[in-house]
């Protein structure tokens, strides 16, 4: 289901002398005890015929009834949820992609580019992981119903199903980029990029939070006719020629007939192409484990990682390109305790055959 977690997208992360805090998931811990009295609130007429005993089996503060309401509304737009664990179209939020090309038509802009465009695209999904149904639950009414107390064996409200894990995926891909294309057929990308992943366990009363941040900066430039510099003729060969230019002539006149006739029916010479393109990037990532009971945070992984990549594409025939590249990546870990910083370096070239004519 398709939601809006813009609120606490771009929440800090924190440092671990501070112990990563986040307003967002203080706000989720706080109203578990509201929301696990609004459940139990559901269940009063059942309480008041003795159908089960609040003070012996109550509602369980994290249990996924309680929790993935708690959970929606701390990290999504909407304020007070309904109690509702499973997704409604009803509750579906609209996400977007937006290009705005626009700034090419003014006059300044046209005498330097054929295109600039401005590009925004925001995406954010609820969903749930493996669910089970509970094989002792009993329908009370109304969707409401009581499971028996492994440990009491009394009757303990609950819906019908065991939710193991739920999680919102996010993205900003990208949050804000540029796309240019000079008059010299140069292209130009700078994008910048953020996703984030929460993921609550109701087995281990924990959420997962993974981030992203991608700073991305792409230059292309296309040679359409490109073509490696010919020999230089000997003096004999100047010679012979100067000797039969008379001749030559007569025949580059016939070879031009020749040529326009062959336009004329069509046909046109291979065009050896050659793209060049260089990209830089910077992404940093990181992975939090907060505790829910404890409400304590810990870095489980993560690092900072540089790229430098280079490439260059040349059409040698209809059949055959040649790719040179070169790639460069540095990466330092969030924790040097477990990991440590790493450089990786490829070169090559490669030969791709098309048998497709």
């Amino acid at each position: 289901q398709t939601t809006i977690s813009i609120a606490s997208a771009f929440e800090s992360i924190g440092s671990a002398d501070r112990g990563y805090p986040s307003s967002s998931f203080l706000r989720f811990v706080n109203s578990l005890d509201a929301y696990q009295a609004r459940v139990e609130a559901q269940y009063a007429d059942a309480a008041a015929k003795g159908i089960y005993d609040p003070a012996v089996s109550h509602v369980n503060r994290y249990s996924a009834d309680v929790m993935i309401p708690a959970f929606l509304s701390a990290y999504t737009v909407g304020g007070k949820r309904s109690l509702d664990i499973f997704p409604t179209i009803a509750r579906m939020l609209p996400n977007w992609s937006v290009t705005y090309g626009g700034l090419s038509r003014l006059n300044a802009m046209k005498s330097i580019f054929k295109s600039f465009n401005l590009n925004h695209a925001y995406k954010s999904v609820f969903s749930i992981g493996s669910y089970n149904t509970f094989t002792t639950w009993q329908e009370y009414m109304g969707g409401l119903g009581f499971i028996r107390d492994v440990q009491t064996g009394q009757p303990t409200p609950s819906s019908m199903y065991d939710v193991s894990t739920v999680s919102i995926n996010e993205s900003f891909s990208p949050l804000f980029g540029i796309d240019m294309t000079f008059h010299n057929n140069l292209t130009a990308k700078i994008e910048y990029r953020r996703t984030r992943v929460l993921t609550l366990s109701m087995t281990n009363q924990q959420i997962n939070e993974t981030r992203s941040n991608d700073f991305v900066i792409g230059l292309g430039y296309k040679i359409p006719d490109f073509k490696f510099a010919q020999p230089k003729k000997t003096v004999r060969e100047r010679k012979v020629r100067t000797r039969t230019r008379g001749r030559e002539r007569d025949e580059d006149d016939n070879s031009n007939q020749r040529t326009t006739s062959s336009q004329r029916s069509g046909s046109s010479s291979f065009a050896h192409a050659l793209n060049l393109r260089l990209d830089f990037s910077i992404r940093n990532q990181a992975a939090l484990n907060r505790d829910i009971a404890t409400m304590l945070t810990q870095a489980t992984s993560g690092n900072k990682a540089l790229q430098l990549s280079f490439s260059a594409d040349y059409a040698v025939s209809k059949l055959l390109t040649l790719t040179a590249y070169y790639d460069r990546q540095m990466n330092t870990p969030l924790m040097t305790s477990s990991s440590y910083p790493t450089t990786t370096q490829d070169f090559g070239i490669s030969f791709k055959f098309s048998l497709n004519h």
